[in-house]
């Protein structure tokens, strides 16, 4: 009996023992903190600023001057005189046609017309004797008439073989070459002028509503680089029937782009805005929508707050929050990849806070 006693007081001490260890430790660990620590992260402050209201659209810089130079007449090229890309003066003559029959039909009829004026002459001479009739006078007045008009006619037909330059500037690689036969219309060589280029464009009419003659445009690179500057110097009257915009046309500063070109443009409307603006680092973008994360105070610290906002236009390095944050507020700039929302944070001190 006194064994069994022993042996329960013993038993009842070992899982005494064990119980208290037990207790002690699940103690120490229900007072144990499991959060987890706080994401360090880069922040700023949302900011306002006033922006020029733009408008964005796509065009086409041309030549103030350019043509494509066509035959008048059909004939065989026998000379040009220029190179591609050559700089040309105006009515410089471009490509020859060969003009050898015009030439001597030229040449006969002004030997004709020689011949008429000198029976003229004579005939004039003798009516004032009253030596010839009238009508026979009328009659070499009528053939030297005549002959002028044959010459004259001729001298037209050999200019339509002559192919001139209508404006001084730079001509293209030339689309004949000497020995070929043109037909009345083929087309010959490319012009334009060097110097005074214009972009054209055109706009919907509920943004062309907001645009007119003397804004500036801007064209520039998908980086939001400046090319060129200019202002808008022609419009047209009506909306295109078949896509319904309206055309418009602006005057360059620059002569370092090539005509054919296409450009973004950014039309500067007379607005100014004061808008929320935020470093572009700070926005998430996703199909679902663009968030901004917030940095919120509480009473266990700062704290992430995911907040889905309305973007606008970016200015610079920051981009235009038209909802979902105001003036003033913590926007989380780098990290966000980390966070959730309520998630503890602590502000790096790289941070411009």
């Amino acid at each position: 009996m006194r064994a069994y006693l022993l042996s329960a007081g013993l038993l009842i001490a070992i899982f005494g023992s064990v119980g208290t260890y037990l207790y002690n430790k699940f103690s120490a660990l229900a007072e144990m903190d499991f959060s987890p620590a706080p994401v360090t992260i880069n922040a700023d402050i949302a900011q306002v600023e006033i922006i020029q209201r733009t408008i964005s659209a796509v065009g086409t810089i041309i030549a103030d001057q350019e043509s494509l130079l066509k035959a008048e007449v059909g004939g065989r090229v026998s000379m040009l005189s220029f190179e591609g890309g050559q700089m040309v003066t105006n009515k410089q003559i471009l490509v020859q046609l060969d003009d050898s029959i015009e030439q001597a039909e030229l040449r006969r009829y002004q030997a004709e017309q020689a011949l008429a004026e000198t029976l003229l002459n004579r005939d004039q001479a003798l009516a004032k004797d009253k030596a010839i009739s009238q009508s026979q006078l009328d009659t070499r007045s009528a053939q030297f008439q005549a002959a002028t008009a044959r010459v004259e006619e001729t001298i037209a037909r050999i200019r339509q073989k002559r192919v001139l330059a209508p404006f001084a500037g730079l001509v293209g690689v030339p689309m004949v070459n000497v020995g070929d036969y043109v037909s009345a219309g083929e087309p010959l060589v490319d012009i334009t002028t060097a110097q005074n280029l214009e972009v054209e464009f055109n706009l919907p009419a509920t943004q062309a509503r907001d645009v007119e003659l003397g804004l500036t445009v801007r064209i520039e690179t998908a980086n939001k680089e400046l090319l060129a500057e200019g202002t808008i110097s022609e419009a047209d009257p009506r909306l295109d029937p078949t896509d319904r915009t309206r055309g418009f046309r602006a005057r360059l500063n620059t002569s370092t782009l090539f005509p054919g070109e296409f450009v973004r443009i950014a039309i500067l409307l007379k607005d100014q805005n004061e808008v929320v603006t935020v470093p572009e680092t700070a926005v998430t973008y996703a199909l679902r929508g663009d968030a901004v994360y917030v940095v919120e105070q509480t009473d266990n610290g700062p704290v992430a707050s995911m907040r889905m906002v309305s973007t606008g236009e970016h200015i610079g390095q920051r981009v235009e929050i038209r909802s979902g944050i105001k003036v003033g507020d913590t926007v989380i700039t780098a990290g966000q990849h980390k966070l959730y929302s309520g998630a503890s944070v602590t502000v790096s001190e790289d941070s411009p806070l």
